[in-house]
């Protein structure tokens, strides 16, 4: 499925954008992963780069595979939540919808308001009401040009977090143990149905895709990590990365989307044995960077095309074109984390805070909110 990408930012790539899907805060506390944070915060601004400095700085373009860091992050976090805990389909899927909708409908309202007001202009995005509901109910749809595009192109990868979470919240009513074991079975047979009949909807093609293995790759790293969180050795971990890495590096002549899966196995399993080891430093910009990667994700190309417009025009009046072509892509970068940082703390933490209080669902103590990385659902 490729990737959308405006005319001025560069052809487009399925991957970038899936940096984003969903993310609770960092975590506190005794058992805090804060490395998982510190990726969520990496990779979030890595897109942004991808997007601004792909056709100047090629190297760059690796950035984009940051989805597939996030996909993993997501099935360990989603296991660290709930091993050992005695949460139930209903509970988990409203706490996901708490946590994914309001900064996800807030981001394409606006969107959609400022193409309106001729301030924003989303090039690849279907506005008809038809996709619309489509697009905010996450049901993979066709967008503009035969792609699977949501109306904010940004949320692609939203789809493929919704299907996981519903997959997950079904699991809820096994045992901790069948859970894995059945999720095992039912995401390979998802992806070898596909591989022996190739799916011609947008539904199908996104529910039988193999980026559905990196979800279950991240659920058995969190099953590894999480059951002794104390007591398993950092070398458990790395003979696990080994493992899980060759097992996608076989799979790479059946989908070479793959061998970027196993980068992302092996990331993950490396910061989380360099944190076990006491490796990982602590720094708290990382962590409100990681609390605000949804937001930088999803925000993203507002700040953009807002930004070129005003470094354009400040160009003009002093008579230097020259520094659209300087100033443009820095100040987008710029421009891209200042509006996700504001847009986390003043729309997306008391939108899903108020959710949460309309669902009924107990507001997030500090600890749970850090034990989250939801994207571990977010970025």
């Amino acid at each position: 499925m490729p990737h959308p990408a405006r005319a001025d930012q560069g052809p487009p790539d399925r991957r970038a954008d899936g940096i984003a899907a969903p993310s609770p805060d960092h975590l506190r506390g005794r058992n805090t992963i804060v490395s998982l944070q510190y990726l969520r915060a990496v990779a979030a601004i890595g897109v942004v780069l991808f997007h601004q400095f792909q056709n100047i700085f090629p190297a760059i373009r690796f950035f984009q595979h940051g989805v597939d860091l996030f996909f993993v992050i997501s099935g360990f976090i989603m296991i660290a939540l709930t091993d050992g805990r005695d949460i139930g389909p209903r509970h988990f899927y409203l706490d996901r919808i708490a946590r994914i909708v309001p900064p996800y409908w807030a981001a394409t309202a606006l969107t959609i308001l400022l193409a309106a007001a001729g301030i924003f202009t989303p090039s690849v995005t279907d506005r008809s009401p038809g996709h619309l509901l489509a697009s905010l109910l996450f049901i993979p749809s066709w967008g503009p040009g035969g792609h699977i595009w949501p109306t904010l192109y940004l949320g692609w990868t939203l789809q493929y977090e919704v299907f996981f979470y519903l997959i997950f919240g079904a699991l809820l009513m096994l045992d901790s143990v069948r859970r894995l074991g059945v999720a095992s079975i039912l995401f390979g047979m998802l992806v070898i149905l596909a591989a022996a009949w190739p799916p011609h909807t947008p539904a199908l093609t996104i529910y039988t895709s193999p980026l559905l293995l990196e979800f279950l790759a991240g659920m058995l790293l969190g099953r590894l990590y999480g059951i002794r969180l104390n007591r398993m050795p950092g070398w458990w971990i790395a003979g696990a990365t080994v493992a899980l890495t060759a097992a996608f590096l076989l799979l790479i002549p059946f989908n070479r989307d793959l061998l970027f899966g196993a980068g992302a196995v092996f990331i993950v399993s490396a910061v989380l044995a360099l944190e076990r080891a006491g490796y990982m430093p602590q720094s708290r910009t990382l962590l409100e960077l990681g609390a605000a990667s949804y937001a930088i994700y999803l925000f993203q190309q507002i700040a953009f095309d807002i930004t070129g417009r005003m470094v354009g025009q400040a160009a003009g009046l002093a008579g230097l074109p020259v520094l659209t072509t300087t100033l443009l892509h820095p100040a987008n970068v710029l421009a891209a984390i200042v509006l996700g940082l504001v847009m986390h703390r003043y729309l997306e933490k008391p939108l899903t805070e108020q959710t949460r209080i309309f669902l009924n669902l107990k507001p997030r103590g500090a600890s749970q909110r850090m034990v989250e990385s939801n994207t571990a659902g977010r970025l």
